[in-house]
């Protein structure tokens, strides 16, 4: 494999100046192509230092964390312990409270009618039990009834994933998933012991203006006395639930990676299979358009024609992408990992650029650069 800076012209548009909108202040993104793989790194790490980004820098990798989650699932239903027609009464019991009968699949496919979000971290005693206080949150949707994207859902299947492998829930995807596809560089609440990380939001800023506005989600909860974070995360979870309640790693949030770790869990996305991971095709099957089982379904155009790629977004300004391999065509890995959430001051949640729209701008630059001959543009 090859690493080079052709991509760097993409790198520096999705950290452009944008009128309106906060760009991130660095960005790393990588393409693995068949055995060609480049990666390029633009900006800055940290704007309190003037840190420049690098390849090495870890990133919190925010909502991209539902995919180890997703695949953990995926090894469990691989290996006989779990069944997607499984509900979750059948797994956690009692526990499950009302969405004891939805199923491990309509949770995947955000179909389960848990509510989208709520700061668990408000709820007295929830350290105690905090995948429990998620799921005694009634639903808001009647399951089934159609796709609403929910974090709640996620943090539900990390109670799964604990409950069926009994050990905790980071203890499990490290077991289950990261180690058998050498993903060393993934960790669960913090970056890697010595690894350089970056700059992050202006502590709980963003949640707290969404709980004291009740948007984009309306919220019934008492935060005069909640002690929130004022200074710039850096080298801790971003996400108030996994930080405040979880204190580590969930099922929707909470993991940290650089761009070799994601390319390992990409490689995963692009041909499960051959990770024991189940097929491709199930992941991929859309019941709602774009949603697949626990990731997002995506065409875009490549080297002439338009591909399907498998992925998911986070808050903190990651993506993450696959490819698998067709007929004539290689499949193709990419990681996006931005900074989007740093700044001086802190961007508010209208200012953010959404990360999949990041992901991409920075593909298309890729295909035009890596494929000038097939698209027709020049690099």
């Amino acid at each position: 494999m090859t690493g080079d800076d052709l991509l760097a012209p993409a790198t520096a548009a999705v950290t452009a100046e944008r009128a309106g909108a906060h760009a991130p202040p660095g960005a790393s993104f990588a393409v693995l192509e068949g055995n060609e793989r480049h990666v390029a790194v633009s900006g800055t790490a940290d704007l309190r230092t003037g840190e420049a980004l690098t390849e090495s820098h870890v990133h919190d990798l925010a909502s991209v964390s539902k995919v180890l989650t997703t695949l953990t699932l995926r090894r469990l239903f691989v290996d006989g312990a779990l069944s997607a027609t499984d509900t979750l009464g059948h797994v956690l019991g009692t526990r499950a409270g009302s969405h004891a009968d939805v199923t491990l699949d309509e949770v995947l496919r955000h179909r389960a009618g848990f509510v989208e979000w709520r700061p668990l971290y408000l709820v007295p005693g929830v350290e105690e039990d905090p995948a429990a206080t998620s799921l005694s949150t009634p639903p808001r949707y009647a399951p089934g009834s159609g796709r609403h994207y929910s974090d709640l859902g996620m943090q539900a299947l990390g109670a799964v994933i604990a409950r069926t492998a009994s050990m905790p829930f980071a203890a499990a995807v490290r077991h289950l998933l990261l180690d058998p596809l050498g993903a060393s560089s993934v960790t669960a609440g913090a970056p890697p012991d010595g690894s350089p990380s970056v700059a992050g939001a202006d502590g709980d800023a963003i949640e707290r203006e969404m709980v004291r506005s009740g948007v984009p989600y309306p919220v019934d909860a008492d935060a005069d006395a909640f002690h929130w974070r004022t200074e710039t995360v850096r080298g801790a979870v971003g996400d108030g639930n996994a930080f405040h309640a979880f204190r580590g790693a969930a099922g929707h949030a909470g993991w940290f990676a650089d761009a070799d770790g994601l390319l390992r869990i990409a490689a995963a996305l692009a041909d499960p299979e051959r990770y024991g991971l189940g097929s491709a095709n199930s992941l991929a099957a859309t019941v709602d358009a774009g949603q697949g089982q626990g990731v997002l379904v995506r065409w875009l155009p490549w080297r002439g024609r338009d591909r399907l790629f498998l992925g998911h977004g986070g808050f903190t300004g990651t993506f993450i992408a696959a490819a698998p391999a067709t007929e004539g065509a290689p499949e193709v890995l990419t990681v996006l990992l931005t900074n989007r959430l740093h700044g001086r001051p802190g961007p508010g949640r209208g200012r953010l650029v959404p990360s999949e729209t990041l992901w991409r701008g920075a593909m298309s630059h890729a295909d035009t650069l890596l494929h000038p001959t097939t698209t027709g543009d020049r690099p």
